[in-house]
């Protein structure tokens, strides 16, 4: 299940999850579960993605990821990081930072970078404060 083609570049991926953040935007969270692959230990769900997002913070129910925010004490960080393929087919990772309500947070979505022979796969390990 590749999401790209091996040439991908950072851009590239990038432009990926912020399409992934578009759909956690519309709060469509089925389809952003169903958007990326994920780490099997995580075991992440649909229910779970948006729990995740409105239990950040002062746990506001009615909060949600925006793909724009202005910055605040924090500035937002979308950042692809490669190195030579590891054990688990993983050759790099992209750190995005979430906006939330209009505003850059500290709560990060990580995903690993797979290669196989159809391209790349991006697989989503965990979304926590960091």
């Amino acid at each position: 299940m590749a999401h790209l083609p091996a040439s991908a570049t950072d851009d590239d991926l990038i432009a990926f999850a912020d399409e992934w953040a578009r759909l956690m935007e519309a709060e469509d969270y089925v389809a952003a579960y169903e958007f990326t692959a994920h780490e099997p230990s995580m075991q992440w769900t649909p229910a779970l993605i948006g729990q995740v997002v409105k239990s950040y913070g002062e746990c506001n129910a009615g909060q949600k990821v925006t793909l724009n925010g202005e910055p605040t004490d924090i500035s937002q960080r979308k950042e692809v990081t490669r190195w030579q393929e590891n054990g688990r087919g993983c050759i790099g990772e992209i750190w995005y930072d979430l906006n939330i309500d209009g505003y850059v947070s500290d709560l990060t979505a990580t995903f690993d970078i797979e290669e196989g022979p159809d391209g790349l796969t991006v697989r989503l390990n965990d979304i926590h404060v960091m």
